[in-house]
């Protein structure tokens, strides 16, 4: 025992050097390293996605287990628990598909519409009161004739630009066939992965007892545990609460007598599945919308929803998720910044319960050093 921890004493002081010298190179060349991290990424990509969608539909297969015959005995029943559970996974998932394409991705469309030909005409409002308040601010005529454009025309440009970034260097045809290959390949390789899972968790379990010692093994068991329990609470209360955030913003919508209750609702519940950010983009188009019908309703609008956020977010998100989550809203919001930043869409979305599982495994590791470390008397 005594010879171990002199061994472990003896070869500290390399690790330590070769940690410093590995951390010394990534940080002078953190550029090259993030660019290897992204084109590995895109190599693996529909993988990861396919391992995404197989976590995805085990959660929900795992809430159908609970309900499908738990206590039963029967032989028939427990043999097929296992592929009635992932086929019922697999219909949700469908059929939230078809309440996509069918009801909010039309409403989103359709209120993209409205905005695109209500804005000339907002557009040439704003200009025409600015051109008769112009004496408040110098310059700001001469700025607004300088520019020589319409509504409609500012629109077309728009479309142009828009056109151009996608039929310029890059095939969007080619691009769209390429996605929708991958998407098929992740699909495949997650069905795969969840009908497969005992098998593959066996062959983990026998891969880490091979080739690592028991407390190694505990350490990373505990790692995924908590990455695991981070993961999948935050998904379940983003889906919670985009519903629930979307029926109550339809709700009040109508009660209050807002125009497009049943485009604007649903629309921010969907944005809402964006962490912190998203129920805003939604609100952003919504007051876009009823700002072209009435600006005095727009502004209610937009002081309904700041109202409904808090009570959602103080009142109601706490009781229907509770704090499982255990990030800080500072920390929420740098762990959507730097996902963003580094990954786009795909940081943003899992750059919380990321951010999550780091700081839960930081919290647990600091609390064992003080409990274990002796505490100095006062003097």
């Amino acid at each position: 025992m005594d010879q171990r921890s002199d061994n472990s004493h003896r070869h500290s002081p390399v690790k330590l050097i070769i940690w410093a010298g590995v951390t010394l190179l990534v940080v002078l060349n953190f550029s090259g390293v993030l660019n290897i991290f992204r084109n590995l990424f895109g190599v693996l990509y529909p993988l990861l996605l396919g391992a995404a969608i197989a976590y995805v539909l085990n959660i929900i297969a795992a809430g159908y287990e609970k309900i499908y015959f738990p206590d039963s005995n029967n032989r028939f029943i427990k043999n097929t628990r296992r592929g009635v559970v992932i086929i019922l996974a697999i219909l949700t998932v469908v059929l939230i598909l078809i309440l996509l394409l069918r009801v909010i991705i039309p409403q989103f469309v359709e209120s993209t519409r409205l905005l695109i030909a209500g804005f000339p005409g907002m557009y040439d409002n704003l200009l025409a009161w600015l051109n008769q308040h112009a004496d408040l601010l110098p310059g700001l005529q001469q700025q607004i004739a300088e520019m020589e454009m319409n509504g409609e025309e500012l629109i077309k440009k728009g479309f142009t630009l828009i056109g151009n970034w996608a039929f310029g260097t890059v095939s969007l045809i080619g691009s769209v066939f390429g996605k929708m290959a991958n998407y098929l390949l992740a699909i495949i390789f997650g069905i795969y992965l969840l009908f497969g899972k005992d098998h593959i968790k066996s062959n983990f379990t026998s891969l880490l007892n091979a080739y690592m010692r028991p407390e190694g093994r505990e350490k990373l068991y505990g790692i995924l545990l908590t990455a695991d329990e981070a993961f999948s609470s935050y998904i379940i209360g983003q889906f919670k609460e985009a519903v629930i955030l979307g029926v109550l913003t339809t709700i009040g919508m109508l009660i209050f007598g807002f125009p497009y209750a049943g485009t604007i609702g649903p629309v921010i519940g969907f944005t809402a599945l964006i962490p912190l950010v998203g129920a805003y983009i939604g609100a952003g188009l919504g007051f876009l919308l009823i700002v072209m019908v009435d600006p005095l309703q727009a502004l209610g609008f937009m002081v309904f929803l700041v109202i409904l956020q808090q009570i959602e977010g103080n009142l109601i998100y706490p009781k229907v998720v509770g704090d499982t989550i255990g990030l800080p809203g500072i920390w929420v919001l740098a762990a959507i910044i730097i996902g963003g930043g580094l990954f786009g869409i795909v940081g943003i979305l899992l750059g919380v319960p990321v951010a999550a599982t780091i700081y839960k495994l930081l919290a647990k590791d600091i609390r064992q050093k003080m409990d274990s470390s002796p505490v100095s008397p006062l003097s």
